[in-house]
């Protein structure tokens, strides 16, 4: 009876997260914006105030979610008489079983392309390491290597191959369950924002394990298997290459679609766009250029950002992002070293020469070669 609520609440959990999928973007928005009114309401009858009510990544909305989630499959269950859950447990063992592939194959892709753990930026490299949020921290070590992020792009990739697979589901199960069992403690040690779907994506992993605990354990120890469990229903040979094509084509499609029009392999060798990096003017001062479309002057230890929009002809225009209001209009000229600036500063004339910081040569961004101890005293 647990395990076939289990089943149900992870297909409503699969089917509701806000989570964004790269070929039908709305999806998440839709359930944001059905469930809003609800989530609000609910925060209004809890006494709860200035809380975040809409159903979002770790969101009070999405608290509530999980509570309305698990009290449907009870009613789910209690309502099914006929035993439609046990009849189709099986197909619906199997679609959680490809849905935890595809997350951990966008998850995996991301990774090996250095999508996820992205080079820092020129403003986090310069920015004292005791201001830094703990999630912006460990995101920029990881971003920081290239090897890292390339092979656990590889392991999560292979987890989401063993599950599509069914003689090596278990397998994938038991892999996805490592990974994301450390995804997990990340998210939770370094306050990142992604803990609960995280915590449903293990949940996923532990549920599709659960069956074959037994069998892993015989075969740990060294004994034959009696019987080979299934993780997943079974088809007509020919209908199910047609229906397994097509479901991981489609799969496949969400995966990659992101990357349809990128030029490189390695996102630190993807183009940024004009002025990306970090410059220090003639007083001291230093600002940076972020890939996002942002401006970011360093004031003293904390940093102040301005809306970024590029003009023709080398032109530059900001705008404050609290009052969208616009900042300043710079027109600019650029050498190999240096960035000569003129315009209007908040309302005064500028003419600015800036010299350009070589941020890829900081000690962060150099690849790893001490491969002795004695290498670190040369």
């Amino acid at each position: 009876m647990l395990y076939r609520w289990t089943t149900i609440y992870l297909i409503l959990f699969a089917l509701t997260a806000p989570i964004e999928q790269p070929l039908w973007p709305a999806y998440s928005r839709f359930w944001a914006e059905a469930f809003e009114p609800f989530y609000k309401a609910c925060g209004a009858l809890l006494g709860i105030e200035g809380g975040y009510y809409v159903l979002a990544s770790d969101s009070t909305g999405f608290y509530l979610h999980l509570i309305v989630l698990a009290a449907e499959a009870a009613l789910l269950l209690v309502w099914d008489k006929k035993n439609w859950s046990q009849q189709f447990q099986s197909y619906l063992q199997l679609g959680i079983a490809y849905y935890l592939g595809m997350q951990l194959g966008r998850y995996g892709l991301d990774k090996l392309l250095k999508q996820q753990f992205f080079l820092p930026e020129p403003n986090t490299l310069y920015q004292p390491l005791g201001y830094i949020e703990k999630d912006l921290a460990f995101w920029s070590v990881m971003g920081s290597s290239w090897t890292y992020s390339f092979w656990t792009g590889i392991v999560e990739l292979l987890a989401a191959l063993a599950l599509f697979y069914r003689p090596s589901r278990a397998l994938g199960a038991l892999l996805a369950a490592g990974v994301m069992g450390q995804v997990l403690l990340i998210n939770i040690s370094f306050d990142i924002n992604v803990k609960i779907y995280s915590a449903g994506l293990l949940w996923m992993a532990l549920y599709l394990l659960w069956p074959r605990l037994k069998g892993l354990w015989v075969w740990s120890s060294g004994q034959a298997l009696a019987v080979k469990q299934s993780l997943g229903p079974s088809f007509r040979k020919g209908q199910k290459r047609v229906l397994k094509t097509a479901l991981l084509l489609l799969i496949l499609l969400n995966i990659a679609w992101p990357y349809r029009h990128r030029q490189h392999w390695n996102d630190d060798l993807e183009p940024r766009p004009p002025l990306h990096g970090a410059y220090a003017l003639e007083d001291g001062q230093q600002f940076y250029i972020h890939r996002r479309g942002y401006w970011i002057m360093q004031q003293g230890r904390r940093q102040k950002s301005y809306r970024l929009r590029y003009l023709p002809k080398e032109g530059l225009t900001l705008y404050d992002l609290q009052s969208d209001s616009l900042w300043a209009r710079l027109y600019y000229r650029q050498t190999s070293d240096q960035l000569f600036l003129f315009g209007e500063w908040g309302g005064q004339e500028v003419s600015w020469r800036a010299n350009t910081l070589m941020y890829r040569e900081l000690p962060l961004l150099q690849p790893a070669k001490h491969w002795r101890v004695e290498d670190w005293r040369e």
